[in-house]
């Protein structure tokens, strides 16, 4: 306790304000190894409560009623706990600021689904990484661990756990929550981004001022009430392939994967015939030309797909690509080329970060980034049916 009583009397005599930038820096930094410091013992003490097996509270309840936590993030505490209590390196990372309880929860949640000594293989990752960033790679890496026949059982799991329910507020507006299998949930997250995504087009687009009509949540939920209802749209615009299911084959492996690189299981295979739109990546194979020279401006579909096989989200933090756009590397602007070579997928956050940065700071964080092209680049076959 004396370590973090000394750190705790220091940063009290410590006023902000008076600090330059440099200092305050150095004092965020200080901060930040402090926080994770103070979170490592109190996931101990929260381990260790649980490990006492007797009549009283466990360390779910008293995170309510000491530190008032949801019952949410109350029982992911303790899964957070009984993995730094069993992974060794996790609690010394954190103890030692090399990690923080963000990234603790992620490797806590793959501990839950793989062996601890093979969740600690994370620990290295998530060490070299921002919690968002680690937590796709370790979705990967679940996926990577998974077998054909472990897929098929928990495709199984998950269509017995699925089901809807709707909740009517006591102002009279109806809520609806729903839980579905892996492959009936992406068809139904795309068709749902597909449909608000023709709205915001229909309320204007980047040329207009659709955010003054409705809000995103507004127009989802439009879309939404729309697919359930089968009112027709004005709109007939194409599937865009951001707003499509894919799936990832690798011949040489003989893998079909998710995004994610979660086995897809074979009984959904034997039916994703009559899924609408739905996209397979090949690695390997005759490709489609992918490069348009300054013939055209926006990314092509083909082009679309083969980014969306390499990057699997944006490039520089990982957000799904149902919010990414086509980013030059060299700006049309300055005679960029709309080629596979000069372009990736990014977000709407970090493409505006990308135009507003200097050149320097967009190669150096191209230089940097985790989650550039994969070396399996694929050539490009699809399937649609």
């Amino acid at each position: 306790m004396g370590d973090l009583a000394t750190a705790h009397e220091a940063v009290k005599t410590v006023a902000p304000n008076t600090l330059s930038r440099p200092e305050l820096y150095r004092l965020i930094a200080d901060l930040e190894r402090l926080r994770n410091r103070v979170d490592e013992r109190l996931m101990a003490a929260k381990a260790t409560l649980d490990g006492l097996h007797d009549s009283g509270a466990d360390s779910s309840i008293v995170g309510r009623s000491v530190g008032r936590r949801s019952q949410r993030q109350a029982t992911r505490d303790t899964l957070t706990a009984r993995a730094l209590a069993a992974i060794p390196t996790l609690a010394d990372g954190l103890a030692e600021g090399r990690l923080n309880v963000e990234h603790a929860a992620i490797v806590a949640d793959v501990a839950e689904q793989l062996p601890d000594e093979v969740a600690a293989e994370l620990v290295p990752v998530a060490e070299s990484m921002p919690a968002d960033l680690f937590a796709r790679k370790a979705r990967s890496f679940v996926g990577r661990h998974t077998t054909a026949s472990e897929a098929e059982t928990q495709h199984r799991r998950q269509r017995d756990a699925r089901g809807a329910w709707h909740h009517v507020a006591t102002d009279g507006s109806v809520e609806l929550r729903a839980r579905f299998d892996r492959a009936t949930g992406e068809a139904v997250v795309a068709a749902l981004k597909q449909r608000a995504d023709q709205f915001w087009h229909a309320d204007g687009g980047r040329d207009g001022s659709p955010d003054e009509l409705r809000s995103h949540t507004q127009r989802r939920a439009d879309a939404l009430a729309t697919l359930i209802t089968e009112t027709p749209i004005a709109t007939d615009r194409s599937v865009h392939p951001k707003f499509q299911v894919h799936i990832v084959c690798t011949l040489s492996e003989r893998t079909v994967t998710w995004l994610d690189g979660t086995p897809v299981p074979d009984s959904v295979m034997e039916h994703i015939g009559p899924m609408s739109d739905v996209i397979a990546h090949i690695f390997s194979g005759d490709g489609q030309p992918l490069w348009q020279g300054r013939s055209k401006r926006l990314a092509t579909a083909a082009q679309w797909r083969s980014l969306i096989a390499k990057t699997r989200g944006c490039a520089a933090c990982g957000a799904d690509i149902g919010r990414c756009q086509a980013h030059h590397l060299r700006e049309w602007t300055n005679h960029g080329t709309t080629d596979l070579d000069n372009l990736e997928l990014l977000c709407h956050t970090c493409h505006g970060v990308a135009h507003r940065g200097s050149r320097s700071d967009r190669a150096q964080r191209r230089r940097t980034t985790p989650f550039r092209a994969r070396q399996d680049e694929p050539l490009e076959h699809t399937l649609t049916s």
